[in-house]
């Protein structure tokens, strides 16, 4: 589906006001850095009719089956990696990029409309963190969540 009409679907479940889908950080990068955001194919139960939605539950369980997720990521790798191929032999298309850049930051970095990063500058970030693992225990199959660094805020006392 073209990117407009997945945009139009998507807010029918937001609030006019707000600006940006999720709580993924691409809002914030996407100020500071070249990005490619790739909404590709993902599976999809059925439903047994064209009124019927399935709860988001369902979604983000087969987000986590590498055989359901594994083929759209891949896609998205290789249209991203394309992208950048064209960015680094086709001039025209980095002079386009950095262009709109500047228009929409107002002049680039400290433009009159660019966004500073939210966070400070001294901030650490949690980069010791592994994704959670799915294990098999006495209870049957579980995911366990590591214990992020000491000084992370995560999990603390306050």
């Amino acid at each position: 589906m073209p990117p407009q009409e997945y945009e139009t679907y998507l807010r029918r479940a937001l609030p006019e006001w707000q600006l940006n889908y999720t709580s993924d950080d691409y809002v914030d990068y996407t100020w500071h850095a070249p990005t490619v955001r790739v909404l590709s194919m993902r599976p999809r139960l059925k439903p047994p009719n064209d009124s019927y939605e399935y709860p988001a539950w369902v979604n983000n369980a087969m987000g986590g089956l590498p055989a359901a997720i594994d083929p759209g990521m891949f896609f998205g790798a290789k249209t991203i990696a394309a992208t950048l191929t064209d960015l680094l032999t086709v001039p025209e298309h980095l002079k386009r990029a950095q262009d709109e850049f500047k228009q929409r930051t107002g002049g680039g970095v400290g433009g009159k409309d660019w966004v500073a990063p939210l966070l400070p500058r001294d901030f650490d970030p949690p980069v010791d963190l592994r994704w959670p693992e799915y294990v098999e225990t006495v209870r049957g199959s579980e995911w366990w969540i590591p214990t992020p660094h000491a000084g992370s805020g995560a999990g603390e006392p306050l």
